[in-house]
């Protein structure tokens, strides 16, 4: 009981709630028996004076485009960003492979948009085998029917989306326009992600998958190859 306390003080001390009550009133907002709520408070301001996260989209919370980091997705002559990026609402469209719970941002449910339903040309045919693991790993291609502007490996992790439109091989320079649009979906159950889910850990594994295996190599050759209508934009 007396840890029960100490907790509860600690909520009120380092959050937007006064007293017991209001944070009980937050709790017992969430429809269902059981639940997360998140509550987004004390922002930092920028330079200029605007919060550090946009809340001017109705129903939606974005990151401003000049704090993106998009290393691991674009080189100079990129202008275009994916909307999960910038977008908390998008990104959780496609945060699991097969989605299992609702979310809700900001009062309104979130859409699920497994990746799978954004591909044309799906192929299935390919899987490697990392060192560190007994069984085969399947790979799966196809292409980006929303934007060909936005490809590269949708890395997952017990379901749940690490790394998104990782460019590997020759994805990663656009002026050869080989395989730009194609997206590989794979599960790495095998790597370890990194504390805040948005990488994985430097490891020798991990190194290899950033080596671009055989298998992957050869899947965004051959399906770069196929005569498919690929999108306009």
């Amino acid at each position: 009981m007396w840890e029960n306390r100490a907790s509860l003080r600690d909520i009120l001390d380092h959050s937007p709630f006064n007293t017991e009550e209001e944070l009980l009133t937050e709790l017992h907002a969430i429809e269902s028996t059981s639940g997360t709520k998140i509550i987004i408070w004390n922002l930092r301001r920028t330079s200029e004076g605007n919060m550090e996260l946009d809340f001017n989209t109705e129903n939606d919370i974005r990151i401003p485009g000049d704090d993106l980091d998009t290393s691991d997705t674009s080189d100079a002559s990129d202008t275009s960003v994916p909307e999960s990026y910038t977008s908390l609402r998008a990104y959780c469209s496609i945060l699991y492979l097969k989605p299992s719970m609702q979310i809700n941002i900001r009062g309104q449910r979130v859409e699920n948009c497994p990746i799978y339903e954004s591909l044309d040309n799906i192929d299935r045919s390919y899987s490697y085998k990392p060192k560190t693991v007994e069984q085969k790993i399947r790979i799966t291609f196809g292409y980006n029917k929303k934007s060909k502007d936005h490809y590269g490996l949708m890395m997952y992790y017990n379901n749940r989306l690490i790394k998104a439109y990782r460019r590997v091989g020759c994805q990663l320079k656009a002026k050869n326009k080989r395989s730009i649009g194609v997206i590989g979906v794979i599960e790495c159950n095998h790597l370890k992600p990194t504390h805040n889910k948005q990488d994985f850990d430097n490891t020798d594994a991990y190194s290899s998958k950033q080596g671009m295996p055989r298998e992957m190599r050869s899947g965004l050759v051959e399906v770069s190859g196929q005569e498919v209508q690929r999108p306009s934009s």
